[in-house]
Formats: C-alpha cells, structure tokens, sequence
C-alpha cells in the first residue's frame, strides 16, 4: 500500500553533513521524496512537535535538541513506507540499532548530548496517524497524508 510520512533530519545530522548518505539509502529502499525544505525550528513549532512528550523529564531538553540548528523535513512516499522507514532508521537509541540501518551505521562514538538527549540523526513518523500530524506542522493543513 502506498503511503506518506514525515521524515527529518535532525540538527546532528546536518551539522555532520550526512545528509546526502542519508538520502542515498532512502531512495535506495524505492521512496520517493514528495516534498522537503531546510529551516531551523522554532520553539513554539517544536513544542508542538513533541506535545505528547510534555511533562516528561527529557521534554524541556528535547526541545532544545531540536531548535539547536538547522533540520531538513520531508514528506515521503512509498509501499508500506512508514514501517520502511522505521526498519531503514533502527532503533531509537543509535547503540542498540543495527548494522545497514542510519541510526546503526552512522552514528557517532558518543550520542548523548550533554544534557543527556540521544542524537539519533533523524526522525520518522511511527503510524498512519502520527503523518497526519506530522506533515502538516511543517508543510501546511492543505498537504494530504
């Protein structure tokens, strides 16, 4: 079934400038970039972004990660995408993700930041209804999931 996600490079992959061994592996695996820009997040968009995280100990710190440089956000589109994606991403903590995976292969020799958030170079939508939140945040309500 074909589908759209979010996805994001984050400020620690941008700053390494991995974006593009990034991108290679995800048209590697056939999906499609639909749309994308670069920014720098404002704190009030990342608040949004990770309200479900509100409350939690590593929220204030998590937006900070995120709003700490420049990002570059995608709409992607491919078969059964999300969970791709998720698969070609690994694991959220990098130190537990496998070989051929992002967060596996490229991540650096110590991904704590020093207020102890994971750099995990990238993020992508983990359902259907998480897109639907996702994509507009950063591409407008008008931009079909």
């Amino acid at each position: 079934m074909i589908e759209r996600t979010f996805f994001m490079i984050k400020p620690d992959g941008v700053r390494r400038e991995l974006r593009d061994e990034i991108i290679k592996r995800v048209k590697v695996w056939s999906f499609n970039i639909v749309t994308s820009k670069k920014l720098t997040i404002a704190k009030p968009l990342a608040e949004k972004l990770y309200a479900m995280h509100r409350g939690k100990p590593f929220y204030d710190g998590l937006v900070r990660f995120i709003t700490s440089g420049p990002v570059e956000v995608f709409v992607l589109e491919g078969d059964n995408i999300i969970m791709g994606l998720r698969d070609l991403m690994g694991t959220t903590d990098p130190r537990k993700a496998k070989a051929e995976t992002i967060r596996g292969d490229l991540r650096e020799e110590n991904v704590l930041n020093h207020e102890g958030i994971i750099k995990n170079l990238v993020h992508g939508s983990d359902s259907i209804e998480s897109a639907k939140y996702e994509i507009p945040i950063f591409f407008g309500k008008e931009f079909k999931v």
